[in-house]
């Protein structure tokens, strides 16, 4: 049986913890990242045993492990991977959550650390340049995951996929796919150098359409701004530059739906590929 305190004040330094994590600056202090509700503690739990994560603290409305037989497992078992678990009555509950509705577990987990992979030349990347939307950003990195692409790169000016909205967004996919940020163009470029990889960049105005590039070999897939599309130093480094279809007089596609057209084209295409050796 797990043996949680009880908190009864929102002065708890453990209360005001989970709350800051609804912030970047608080979030970028302590390298925690908040997770709420059933299915994401299970994630979090899932990258726990597999070392990606660690569970700082537990936290769960009193109650809520009576509730049924699911409750009771998860809260056995997130609780013996926490470092600390917390009982709290509704109230308070709802205080150091960010949802309107909170399902009654949460968690402060260390941001995913994934351990390095040896290359193989046949990556797949997804590059993300400046996408603000947290929603489209969250919806990219899930896409990304189901994709089975090996990692997300980010520019600078990118939203944070561990902003609340961003992370609702993933359904949990920040712990199944390697995030990382760039500085600048000029860093992530030299990052991929030594890899060989080439890029194919989405871009409206592209002599060549999404279907007609090839996607073998390392690729990364670059989508830009909701707004500017990519950066021009960017867009110049793609050795493809490609157009999705677009009837009538629709003049762009959602960044987090060209995305997922980009990357499942890549899919088809490498799938084919192997079906054909």
């Amino acid at each position: 049986m797990v043996r949680a305190r009880e908190l009864t004040s929102t002065q708890n330094p453990m209360v005001k913890l989970m709350r800051s994590l609804y912030t970047r600056k608080g979030r970028d202090k302590t390298g925690l990242v908040p997770v709420e509700g059933i299915r994401f503690v299970n994630e979090a739990l899932l990258a726990a045993q597999r070392g990606v994560t660690a569970i700082e603290a537990l936290f769960y409305e009193a109650g809520f492990d009576e509730k049924g037989p699911e409750q009771r497992a998860l809260i056995e078992a997130a609780g013996a991977a926490a470092s600390q678990v917390f009982c709290c009555p509704p109230a308070l509950f709802r205080a150091l959550t960010d949802t309107e509705s909170p399902q009654g577990v949460a968690a402060a987990v260390t941001r995913p650390a994934f351990p390095p992979r040896e290359a193989s030349g046949r990556e797949l990347y997804l590059v993300i340049d400046r996408v603000q939307d947290p929603g489209n950003l969250g919806t990219m990195v899930r896409t990304a995951a189901a994709a089975g692409v090996h990692g997300v790169l980010c520019l600078k000016g990118t939203a944070d996929p561990f902003n609340s909205k961003a992370l609702r967004a993933t359904m949990g996919a920040v712990f199944r796919i390697p995030i990382s940020f760039y500085d600048s163009t000029q860093h992530l470029l030299e990052k991929l150098s030594p890899w060989g990889c080439r890029l194919i960049a989405a871009d409206v105005e592209g002599p060549q359409y999404h279907f007609q590039a090839d996607y073998s070999g390392c690729v990364a897939i670059v989508v830009g701004n909701e707004g500017q599309g990519i950066d021009p130093r960017l867009l110049s480094a793609a050795t493809d530059r490609v157009r999705i279809p677009l009837a009538g007089d629709v003049e762009s596609l959602n960044a987090a739906v060209a995305c997922g057209i980009m990357l499942y084209e890549a899919v088809r295409f490498r799938h084919m590929g192997a079906e054909c050796k």
